[in-house]
């Protein structure tokens, strides 16, 4: 089975004076089913996060404010490297890619996932991710 690919999703936005509405549906605007929906805020200035990989949750990640830098990897030592900095943009991260973010500018990042907390998700030891478990 060909591994999925990170990509960058547009979602739909509405420019207004009053201010901009950005949102998505789940299985229209992403291929998955939201079961948590987590968010970052107060992160220090050029702190990374991350640093880990999930075995088969999916994610994606939309930078609400600021800029994320973020970094990813798969098993076969592919990076792709993408800037976050638009409310309407959000990153798809598959499962089996590693994945570091740095913040920027008071960044606020908003995260979809599709499945449930599990730490039994999380691969946490880069050397053991790079052993293609």
């Amino acid at each position: 089975m060909k591994q999925k690919r990170p990509e960058l999703y547009e979602f739909n936005c509405r420019l207004e004076t009053r201010g901009n509405l950005s949102f998505l549906e789940e299985l229209k605007d992403i291929p998955f089913e939201v079961k948590r929906v987590y968010w970052l805020t107060q992160v220090p200035e050029l702190q990374v996060r991350g640093d880990h990989a999930h075995k088969t949750g999916q994610q994606v990640i939309v930078c609400l404010q600021g800029v994320i830098e973020v970094v990813l990897e798969d098993q076969t030592g592919t990076v792709m490297s993408y800037t976050l900095d638009n409310p309407k943009l959000g990153l798809y991260i598959p499962p089996l890619w590693w994945g570091k973010m740095l913040f920027k500018g008071k960044a606020l990042l908003l995260g979809l996932a599709s499945d449930e907390f599990s730490e039994e998700d999380y691969i946490r030891d880069k050397s053991a991710f790079n052993g293609n478990l």
